[in-house]
């Protein structure tokens, strides 16, 4: 009997008895992007490893599923209602706020978790599972990672044909976020960030239609998107702030595409740019696969002018000999080292050796994610060049902040 069967078929008998209980949907994600780049054995260790640390964390009596490639199912016998299947919601989610170790690759697993608690009304166990799936995939919006159904259906997740529709009609919307270099507080760049709202005003996460795009072959279309509309914007505020930089995202698995440097090239071409404003920030991914073709794609465009960042640096992929050839030059340190930063010791250790190496390689430290004070004065302690967070500025439609910047606002 398959997963899903045995995990109905437990449901019923759950719902014979008199005690309320939970389900729990548990969705492992970019399972397909880790494959991708490091071969199916690690993908299904990556499974096997998910599914081990999921079942050490449950009680005696609570029941796990594999359901799907990329989904578990976990039945909570006795919960003392909604707040009780929240907390443990909550602790299967950070069970993956740290690596995992496959082998000889350190990987970060990104999981969602969606949970429903039964109830008197008249539920079939079909009824409870769509309802957890659904909420599983809006945990995608949520900082915590994880939703529970509160009493309506949630409304199910968009497809790729939609976001297909989205990008032929222009219909995503760019956002930009200063960057704050800490020396002189001033703004040196924005990172231009794709956003999605739907007719109906739902929004769509990046960390959802990006993962869509890629897996759908619609990664080309979203690129080509987002680099027009930066460098649309761009071109408007070049004209009042020439040395303020847009950062722009490139996925990994289109970097080393045959045609993305004259895509690139294209775009500056088109919008009159000059490509000392343009860095483009690649993700560690990019090094897992086809790094031949990466870097010499990257080397033919630093070559131009444009600069090269690495992405999430220290999330788990890049090796020193990558920076030994890599033409790089921005390093952005991952949120998961800065978050805590102000509170551990060891993090503080860590993201002083990250900020040092790039110093001596001759190339700039920004930190993401930075959202109060005290972790900004610790980033100025330890010699950061540049900021990126809430506690700097948030992402803002781009149209405001080049009409600002145009109006000699400050906007950062």
């Amino acid at each position: 009997m398959s997963g899903y069967r045995r995990v109905l078929a437990e449901m019923v008998t759950l719902m014979r008895q008199d005690d309320p209980f939970a389900l729990l949907v548990v969705r492992l994600r970019r399972l397909r992007e880790t494959e991708l780049s490091f071969g199916h054995a690690i993908g299904e260790q990556l499974q096997r490893e998910t599914e081990l640390l999921i079942r050490d964390a449950l009680r005696p009596g609570d029941m796990l599923f594999h359901i799907g490639e990329s989904d578990f199912a976990i039945l909570l016998p006795a919960v003392r209602g909604e707040p009780h299947a929240e907390l443990a919601a909550a602790k299967i989610a950070r069970l993956f706020d740290h690596p995992i170790q496959l082998d000889r690759h350190s990987v970060l697993a990104r999981v969602t978790v969606g949970g429903v608690v039964s109830s008197p009304q008249e539920r079939t166990p079909e009824e409870m599972l769509m309802a957890a799936d659904h909420a599983c995939a809006w945990a995608i919006h949520s900082r915590h990672g994880y939703e529970m159904a509160r009493g309506q259906e949630l409304r199910p997740p968009v497809g790729h044909s939609v976001l297909a529709e989205a990008l032929r009609m222009n219909a995503l919307q760019l956002h930009l976020q200063p960057i704050q270099e800490i020396a002189t507080g001033r703004t040196v760049a924005y990172e231009a960030l794709a956003r999605w709202t739907l007719a109906d005003g739902r929004s769509v996460s990046p960390a959802d239609f990006v993962p869509m795009a890629e897996q759908s072959g619609l990664i080309g279309e979203l690129t080509v998107w987002s680099l027009h509309a930066a460098m649309r914007h761009l071109a408007t505020w070049s004209k009042v702030a020439p040395d303020v930089v847009c950062a722009v995202n490139v996925s990994p698995l289109f970097a080393a595409d045959a045609g993305f440097r004259s895509l690139v090239e294209r775009a500056l071409s088109i919008w009159s740019v000059r490509p000392e404003q343009l860095m483009l920030e690649i993700t560690e991914t990019a090094f897992a696969n086809n790094i031949e073709a990466v870097i010499d794609s990257m080397i033919g465009l630093k070559d131009k002018g444009i600069g090269i960042g690495i992405d999430d640096f220290g999330s788990g992929y890049a090796t020193f000999s990558y920076l030994k050839d890599f033409p790089v030059s921005e390093l952005k340190i991952d949120r998961m080292f800065i978050t805590d930063l102000a509170r551990d010791t060891r993090l503080r250790q860590l993201v002083a050796s990250m900020i040092d190496m790039s110093h001596r390689l001759d190339i700039h430290c920004v930190a993401e994610g930075v959202e109060d004070q005290a972790t900004l004065d610790v980033l100025t302690e330890l010699g950061c060049d540049q900021v990126q967070g809430y506690v700097i500025g948030r992402p803002a439609p781009a149209e405001d902040v080049v009409a600002a910047m145009v109006d000699g606002r400050d906007v950062a």
